[in-house]
């Protein structure tokens, strides 16, 4: 009976074991000599970190759980479900931070059987150890590269259960904000992405390959690192180069015994006389294979590269003998679907394509290193890429386990994406600080170990003796990034750019805008924008839901204007080597930075469209310099033109086209200037444009415009009249609210006050930098809305948003809080903050009593003869209230008043002012 009863039992198992093996083997696929192990594994968390002590072993247990890999843990909803809305960056829908616990079974098929073979986890967030049936096979820890395991001696033919515990605690001190591993990016993820999957190799097969371009020799040298050999074991070399896709260039073969394989074998190819170059405009690639045959068994590689040659200039980078200037945006980890970064080509190169639509040729990814299918696809798009280890630390050289990390980190971005003519810079992190000989130490390493491409030691912060190039802020002469454009365009960076190493601007920008909340529909994925949440329901309770899309156009106009003028100073430095732009796109942590013309998600706001912004960032860009932007009536406009040329070929002896048009399209003066033939890798001049203002008898806007082969640009100027023009006035102007005004008022007079104290915040042209949450100083205000259709600025043309006229405005003006005024809606609206949303007030106008009140918070004498635009401003609100117009539709208690100018009552003055102002308001 006992007998029988094992019997049936075996026979059980062995059934059992049986469905087992046929349901592994479909779910894994079997391609080229590898098994792709996509799917779905059994999981389970492990908080309290007990899943490795003795008596615990969880990869000795059935987990209990499932998740679909490649996904983390956000994906597979495991965490702890998080209510929080989180207002300085993006909100996860589920929380962990801890070991995680993946497993599956997998069948080694028979011919595997004395072959190498690997594990290859293409990204892991972070540490992680694999385990095979019941013995650790060891432990990876790799951010940026993929997490390759050994695992020959314990996968012989047949079943076995793999078992792979990631941890994503924070292994290393790091500061917060380090984008390969903050919160605020791409999110602390659990998990495993892009490639799983165990593949076989022969036991001699080749380990690794590099090729090194020469393009002044029309040549390569090809470094291939094979497995070692027994004593006395030789095998046969055969190199084959080929365009991508086509044509054979150079094939040879070439043998090499145990000696040779232990230091590596390293041949020199030429690649003819009509190699072809990479570079951004024409990207062209080849592929090198190469065979390795011993004892009659072959492994077959194939690596793509590019002919290039980088080196370091006096002033910039120098691609293939050719200075080249980098127009750059920042990649700072945001990826709000999945909450880590994609590893898919096409994701990549939609990124790439959509970056170069905007005249842009350069990439820095911020404090972090992307996946193989961005080079890739830089590769393919012509974008020069810098890549940088996960490091933003204020503590360098404190730990030497770091750094020892960190070291380890370099050498395997180095050896994983060396290949790629896209990889042309590396830096080790951002904005660092500490002992600058360790990172000095590391660009040395680096230099020895790989020479394809330029190396610095931290963008920003300190500039060490090794750096091959230097992006930062400021260097020894003085401050290169521009973060916001001036009224004048006469001026560049030049003298600041002069020292030993080529400089790129770092973080240049920095402009936001409010958030569009019609993006909200957008986060259908790991993260959800409970931040905008928050900001929209603080605008509705402070009465201005309805004007959420005017506070993102009008901000958004201004950012973009702010961005033509940065980029073209930068582009105007003959000596720059380039800029960084933050941001072309988005980042939505890190306190809430709308700093982009495109979203999160590298789309379109709808602000600006790519062909007009690469009127001021493209390869080939017309420039002016204008010694201000506002005019009287009767002076010279005059405009030294300059071109801006890094183009791929020369531009041949043509006209440059000009005309000084009007809104209404009336040309007030045209001409050409003949210009001289323009070589590549230059900002040259071609000429000046010089003509008289006359005849402006009432305040209009003109755009200067400039064409050139095909190339436009244009900048806009504003004109005013020498003298205001006079009209009938019945009202009273006042510096002061108090009993005497309010008399005014309670007579059913027209009353202009422009107080000489108020309570408020002192405005500024410019939008706040970077984001308000983050950089909590005044004047917190991320721009102006301006109800330009209203009567009162008839004199004085302007759109809805701050354009330069508004500079010698803004910076003498003060914005109210008129909180307490709900029914008022300001002419010139300050845009609070979108964390606190408050009513802000430059102007408004209300009935008061039996009177009407104008109410404009702007100096009218400080430095009033040289700001001809505060003039004509006064000019414009003077004939407003003297009008029939003037009529304004909401009234105010005289009390909420009294709150809202209360300092200024209690001054003795009784709105006494300049005999300037009051020969200008017709006093």
């Amino acid at each position: 009976m006992k007998q029988s009863f094992q019997n049936t039992r075996y026979r059980a198992i062995l059934l059992l074991t049986g469905l087992m093996l046929a349901m592994t083997a479909m779910a894994q696929t079997l391609t080229n000599d590898a098994l792709d192990l996509s799917g779905m594994w059994r999981f389970q968390l492990d908080p309290m970190g007990f899943g490795k002590t003795p008596g615990s072993e969880l990869y000795l247990d059935k987990l209990s759980e499932t998740i679909m890999l490649p996904g983390s843990t956000d994906q597979g909803g495991k965490g702890i479900k998080n209510t929080a809305r989180y207002v300085d960056r993006l909100s996860r829908k589920f929380e962990y931070q801890g070991a995680a616990w993946y497993q599956r079974e997998v069948v080694i098929p028979e011919d595997w059987a004395d072959r190498e073979i690997y594990l290859k986890l293409e990204r892991c967030h972070w540490e992680t150890t694999v385990y095979v049936d019941d013995k650790e096979a060891g432990m990876k820890e790799h951010l940026s590269t993929p997490n390759t395991f050994v695992l020959t001696p314990l996968l012989a033919p047949g079943i076995h259960t793999l078992t792979i515990c990631v941890n994503n605690t924070l292994k290393y001190p790091m500061d917060q904000w380090n984008h390969g591993t903050t919160e605020y990016t791409q999110t602390n993820w659990n998990g495993i992405a892009g490639d799983i999957s165990l593949y076989a190799k022969e036991k001699a097969h080749i380990r690794q390959i590099n090729v090194y371009p020469d393009v002044s020799s029309k040549a390569v040298e090809v470094s291939v690192q094979p497995a070692p050999l027994k004593t006395g074991q030789t095998g046969k070399l055969e190199l084959c180069i080929r365009e991508q896709g086509g044509k054979i260039i150079v094939r040879q073969t070439l043998n090499a015994d145990s000696l040779q394989v232990h230091t590596g074998i390293r041949q020199t190819l030429p690649m003819g006389n009509r190699v072809k170059l990479w570079d951004e405009f024409t990207p062209y690639l080849y592929e090198i294979e190469a065979s390795w045959n011993v004892d009659g068994k072959t492994d077959t590689q194939t690596r793509t590269f590019g002919m290039r040659n980088v080196e370091q200039g006096k002033h910039h980078i120098r691609l293939n003998g050719r200075d080249i200037h980098l127009r750059g945006v920042l990649d700072c980890a945001v990826f709000p679907l999945t909450g880590y970064p994609s590893t898919n080509v096409d994701d990549w190169k939609r990124i790439f394509t959509t970056i170069k639509e905007y005249g842009m040729n350069h990439v820095r990814f911020h404090s972090w290193c992307p996946p193989e299918a961005a080079f890739e696809a830089g590769d393919e798009v012509g974008m020069y890429l810098q890549a940088e280890l996960p490091m933003w630390i204020k503590d360098v050289g404190k730990y030497p386990y770091r750094r020892d990390f960190f070291e380890k980190e370099m050498y395997a971005i180095l050896d994983a994406y060396g290949n790629h003519p896209s990889f042309i810079l590396m830096c080790n992190g951002n904005e660092n600080e500490g002992d600058f000989a360790v990172l000095e130490d590391l660009v040395k390493k680096a230099q020895k170990y790989d020479n394809r491409r330029l190396y610095s030691a931290s963008t920003a912060r300190t500039h060490t003796p090794s750096d091959q190039y230097y992006v930062s802020h400021v260097t020894s002469k003085g401050w290169i990034t521009v973060y916001e454009g001036k009224p004048s365009t006469d001026w560049d960076r030049c003298k600041e750019s002069d020292i030993d190493v080529p400089v790129i601007a770092h973080e240049t920008g920095q402009r936001c805008m409010y958030p569009n909340f019609e993006e909200m529909k957008k986060y259908t994925g790991v993260v959800e924008a409970r931040n905008f949440e928050v900001f929209r329901e603080r605008l509705a309770k402070n009465g201005m839901l309805h004007q959420a899309n005017d506070f993102f156009r009008a901000t958004g106009a201004h950012t973009v204007l702010q961005y033509k003028e940065v980029n073209e100073s930068l582009l105007r430095t003959r000596n720059s080597g380039g800029f960084q732009l933050l941001g072309l796109a988005d980042f939505p942590g890190q306190g809430s930075a709308f700093v982009g013309i495109l979203d999160a998600f590298w789309e379109s706001k709808g602000l600006v469209t790519p062909e007009k912004f690469r009127e001021s960032c493209a390869p080939t860009v017309l420039l002016a310099r204008l010694p201000k932007r506002t005019f009287r009536n009767g002076e010279k406009l005059k405009a030294k033109m300059e071109i801006y040329h890094f183009g791929k070929d020369a531009l041949n002896s043509r006209k440059l086209n000009w005309t000084l048009t009007g809104e209404d399209g009336t040309v007030y003066h045209k001409g050409s200037l003949k210009t001289k033939s323009i070589q590549p890798a230059t900002v040259d001049s071609l000429g000046i444009i010089e003509l008289p203002l006359n005849g402006m008898d009432s305040a209009r806007k003109l755009t200067l415009k400039a064409e050139l082969g095909g190339i436009h640009n244009e900048w806009d100027v504003w004109v005013y009249p020498e003298q205001p023009k006079t009209e009938q006035h019945n009202f009273v102007y006042t510096r002061t609210w108090n009993d005497e005004t309010k008399q005014w008022l309670n007579e059913g007079k027209n009353v202009l006050l422009i107080p000489e104290k108020c309570k408020g915040r002192k405005a500024h042209f410019a939008s706040h930098f970077w984001n308000p949450i983050m950089f909590n100083w005044n004047p917190m205000i991320v721009g102006t809305l301006i109800d330009n259709e209203h009567p009162a600025f008839r004199d004085f043309p302007t759109r809805n948003y701050a354009d330069w006229q508004w500079w010698d405005i803004l910076n003498y003006s003060t914005a109210l809080e008129l909180d307490e005024l709900k029914e008022i809606t300001p002419l010139i609206q300050s845009i609070d903050s979108y964390e606190t949303n408050q009513k802000l007030g430059i102007s408004f106008e209300a009935k008061v009593g039996k009177g009407k009140l104008f109410v404009l918070c702007a100096d009218p004498e400080k430095k009033i003869d040289e700001r001809p635009a505060m003039q004509q401003l006064l000019t414009s609100v003077r004939n407003y209230v003297s009008s029939g117009h003037f009529n304004p539709t909401k009234s105010l208690p005289v009390y909420l008043l009294d709150a809202l100018f209360a300092p200024a009552s209690e001054e003795k003055s009784g709105g006494k002012g300049s005999k300037a102002i009051e020969l200008l308001l017709n006093k």
